[in-house]
C-alpha cells in the first residue's frame, strides 16, 4: 500500500495529472491509515469497516461504491506497507495541520467503532500523531471528540 502511495506522489512530482492524482492520493492515504487502525487488533469488526466507509464517504463526498472500493483496496493491500515513517512523511508534505487533526480524529473514530480501544490501536494512533507532528493538545482533543461523537 505504501509503495503505491509513494509511486502516486512520484507521479505528482513529475507533474503527471497533478489535480486528479493528488485527490486520489489523499483519499488513499486516509483509507490506508484508517485501515491500519481497523486491523491493528488483528480483526476487522464490521462496525470499524462501516465507520471507515462512512468517514471516507462524508469527508471526501464520495458515493458509497467509491468509498467501499477504497476501503476494500486499503484492507486488501495493507500487507504491502513498508514503512510508517515514509507514509507519514507523505502526510507531512501534503496535509495542513487541520487535515492532520481530522485524519487523527478519523483514526480514533474507527478505533472507537467496536466499543473498545485495543492497545495496538492506541499505540498506532499515538505514533502516527507523533510522526506527523500533531501537537499533543490536538491529539487529545481528537480522541475526546471521536469518543464523544462531537464535531471539530
Amino acid at each position: 500500500m505504501l509503495q503505491q502511495i509513494r509511486k502516486l506522489f512520484d507521479q505528482i512530482g513529475r507533474g503527471d495529472s497533478v489535480e486528479v492524482r493528488e485527490e486520489k492520493d489523499v483519499r488513499m492515504i486516509s483509507a490506508a491509515l484508517m485501515a491500519e487502525i481497523a486491523t491493528a487488533d488483528q480483526k476487522v469488526d464490521e462496525r470499524e469497516r462501516d465507520a471507515l466507509v462512512r468517514l471516507l464517504r462524508e469527508h471526501y463526498k464520495l458515493d458509497d461504491a467509491t468509498a467501499q472500493d477504497l476501503v476494500t483496496r486499503a484492507l486488501a493491500n495493507r500487507h504491502e506497507a513498508t514503512s510508517l515513517y515514509e507514509f507519514t512523511q507523505t502526510v507531512n508534505d501534503n496535509f495542513t495541520e487541520r487535515d492532520k487533526y481530522l485524519l487523527v480524529k478519523q483514526m480514533w473514530v474507527v478505533a472507537f467503532a467496536d466499543g473498545e480501544i485495543d492497545a495496538f490501536e492506541e499505540h498506532l494512533i499515538r505514533r502516527v500523531s507523533e510522526l506527523i507532528y500533531l501537537p499533543h493538545g490536538l491529539f487529545t482533543r481528537a480522541r475526546a471528540e471521536a469518543r464523544d461523537g462531537t464535531a471539530g
